[in-house]
């Protein structure tokens, strides 16, 4: 958007964008979503548009009217200068968030706000604690609440889970047991890779695929491999929305990407990022879902193509399914690398149900006494404001928890979630963790009335 302005010399807005609501692609848009999205365009003083908004018809997120407001809000004080440039400022920083608040002194202010979410992949993979495996030794992962001590607010939303591994329904993607099987590989200058079958660490197959990497640069970044396998036709993944692969990790901290791709002449073809942290050893399984593909990462790291349409944006084409890439990136500086990994297979999704999920904090424990299922979320801001929503956004009821609220503490807080798990499946959830500061002061250059 800057670019248009300065190269055309004439205003430029953010959009076009959609309120959406759930698909096989991606879970429905949350409140702190969309106010990202606004307090981006109030801080670059940009106009908003929107698509897909039918007032007659049944909206596809149930919380439309809510963030219509909202953005109607922003967009007004946008439009009256309310705020200063330093604000504006402020509101610009790269996922930096905040909430619009009026106080009642109809004063209209931000608020800093912290959204610090975990994946949880279920409960004996040490996710469920937030726990996480280095080559020397275990370090707790831990929530940093930068702000003081406050009672804490939560959002719990169930995931959808991939069948079993060893489902008849799951179709091989690679199984590593002869040569030439990828046969497209790049790297960095100064890394060098190679792919074997090999039989000394194996699961789910007679042999497994050993990745090696060495990185003689004396730093991580932009220290990345590729392998690719070409599927020539492409394949129809259209009964298909996860990945199942067992990793076996050493520990050294590497990126391992496992990445579909369609033609170009789709969308100019997509990445469809999944990222795995080998920040374990020994073997681990994951279920990779296509519809929680990890494009926020992309650009923690260098990576040798980009696209924001093809990263961001645009959905794979499942029914064209033409490339299987694995990429290694963040590589050991002056170190080499080795990974076992079982056969890939496309795996169905299906929704599950858990019941009375639970977070502990700081040794105290609340519980809420519902049955999730897969794509509903709980929000919790107090013991007397906590509601459950279906996967589009419509309250379901009003929830009453059960135990003490948590506390969390400045600095350091771990988490801990449990649940009664779905049978036959992984319990997988988003956990949310949310904190805020102080009302900023103008003279932090983050509030100020013109």
């Amino acid at each position: 958007m800057e670019q248009y302005r300065s190269s055309a010399l004439l205003p430029a807005q953010l959009g076009w964008w959609a309120l959406l609501g759930p698909s096989a692609d991606w879970d429905a848009q949350l409140p702190d979503e969309i106010e990202y999205l606004c307090c981006k365009a109030l801080g670059y003083d940009a106009p908003m548009s929107f698509q897909g908004v039918y007032p007659s018809q049944q909206p596809a997120n149930a919380r439309q009217d809510e963030y219509l407001k909202m953005i109607g809000q922003y967009e007004r004080l946008r439009l009256t200068g309310y705020f200063s440039d330093s604000v504006k400022a402020r509101l610009k920083a790269p996922k930096e968030e905040f909430r619009l608040v009026q106080a009642q002194n109809g004063v209209w202010h931000f608020i800093p706000t912290d959204y610090a979410t975990h994946k949880v992949t279920g409960l004996r993979d040490g996710s469920n604690t937030w726990t996480v495996r280095f080559a020397h030794g275990r370090l707790r992962l831990t929530v940093n609440n930068r702000f003081d001590a406050q009672p804490v607010r939560l959002r719990i939303q169930a995931l959808h889970s991939a069948a079993p591994y060893d489902s008849a329904d799951g179709l091989v993607l690679a199984e590593f047991d002869k040569e030439g099987e990828f046969g497209v590989r790049e790297a960095a200058s100064g890394v060098t890779h190679a792919l074997t079958s090999s039989t000394e660490q194996v699961k789910g197959s007679e042999v497994s695929g050993c990745y090696s990497a060495e990185n003689t640069m004396a730093q991580r970044r932009g220290a990345w491999a590729e392998i690719g396998k070409v599927f020539s036709p492409p394949l129809d993944l259209r009964r298909y929305g996860a990945l199942g692969v067992w990793v076996y990790g050493d520990g050294k901290g590497e990126l391992l990407n496992l990445q579909l791709r369609d033609p170009p002449q789709y969308y100019h073809g997509t990445y469809d990022e999944h990222y795995v942290d080998v920040d374990f050893t020994g073997w681990r399984y994951f279920e990779l879902l296509l519809r929680e593909r990890d494009a926020e990462r992309h650009g923690d790291y260098v990576w040798p193509y980009s696209g924001t349409y093809q990263i961001y944006r645009s959905p794979l084409v499942r029914e064209h399914v033409s490339e299987l890439n694995l990429y290694y990136n963040n590589l050991p500086p002056s170190d080499s690398v080795k990974c076992y990994l079982s056969p890939i297979k496309a795996l169905p999704t299906v929704k599950v149900k858990m019941e009375n999920p639970s977070v502990t904090i700081g040794g105290k424990r609340i519980v809420f006494p519902v049955t999730l299922e897969s794509g509903q979320y709980i929000e919790f801001a107090s013991t007397s404001n906590c509601k459950l929503y279906d996967e589009r956004g419509a309250v379901v009821e009003e929830i009453k928890p059960q135990g003490e609220a948590p506390t969390l503490a400045a600095g350091e807080n771990t988490v801990t979630f449990t649940c009664a798990p779905p049978e036959g499946y992984n319990a997988r959830a988003n956990v949310t963790v949310i904190s805020s500061g102080e009302p900023l002061s103008s003279e932090e250059g983050s509030m100020g009335v013109k």
